[in-house]
């Protein structure tokens, strides 16, 4: 079932409510980082006891810049262009692009990545900067997501006065009770492995919010087990 889109925040709030939230999220990983500097410090640790703190040290650093680097991101949406300056993108210029930066990264994880943007399409109406954000933000989670073997796709075709782009995978899938809340900001699917559970839960956030800014959409459709697509529409008029 796909998630409809709410509407759109108001900045003023944003701002109070997202640097309450950073705070909040920034205890965690600190407490999580004190705790394990705590036990290194013992004279009996054991060498496979010390690599696994050392571990829970180095996800919980990722994870500070993580929460970092997505309010930020989130921050300067404020700052950046209304849509009566922008200028319509062939996505066909930018997406083969972004998609051949991750490939090492797909291989590295054994893991097929493939993309169909047609040359014909309509050109859409967003800023650059913004279409690169989401697509690389759905690749990264697309790739994350999937393991040895699997696969994800990029596919763009048009969708009235939208072109769709769609990014699909076969990796762990999100569960029904979870997709209500993924755009939520802060918030980490509960039921993920515990490898996949450094992020900040910010990057869907972000996508969500450019999109509403550039008028456009996102919706997800996922089965535990079977991957997700998120399908983004582009307005292609003003």
């Amino acid at each position: 079932m796909e998630k409809p889109t709410p509407p759109e925040l108001s900045l003023g709030d944003l701002k109070d409510e997202l640097i309450a939230h950073l705070m909040q999220e920034l205890c965690t990983p600190l407490t999580t980082i004190k705790t394990a500097l705590k036990l290194l410090e013992s004279p009996v640790v054991k060498q496979p006891q010390r690599q696994r703190y050392l571990k829970m040290i180095r996800n919980e650093c990722d994870r500070q810049t993580s929460l970092i680097s997505g309010a930020t991101r989130l921050l300067a949406l404020d700052r950046s262009p209304d849509r009566a300056g922008v200028k319509p993108l062939q996505l066909s210029q930018i997406i083969p692009g972004i998609v051949s930066t991750y490939q090492p990264l797909a291989a590295e994880k054994g893991v097929g990545l493939g993309y169909t943007v047609p040359d014909n399409l309509p050109p859409a109406i967003c800023v650059e900067t913004w279409v690169r954000q989401i697509a690389i933000d759905l690749l990264h989670n697309g790739i994350k997501y999937t393991s040895d073997g699997g696969q994800v796709f990029v596919q763009a075709s048009v969708q009235g006065d939208y072109v769709q782009l769609e990014f699909r995978d076969t990796g762990i899938g999100i569960a029904p009770t979870e997709i209500p809340k993924i755009f939520d900001r802060f918030y980490r699917v509960r039921t993920l492995p515990n490898e996949y559970s450094n992020g900040a839960g910010l990057g869907l956030t972000i996508v969500q919010n450019i999109l509403l800014r550039c008028g456009g959409s996102i919706s997800v459709v996922s089965q535990v087990g079977v991957g997700s697509k998120f399908r983004v529409l582009l307005p292609t008029k003003s």
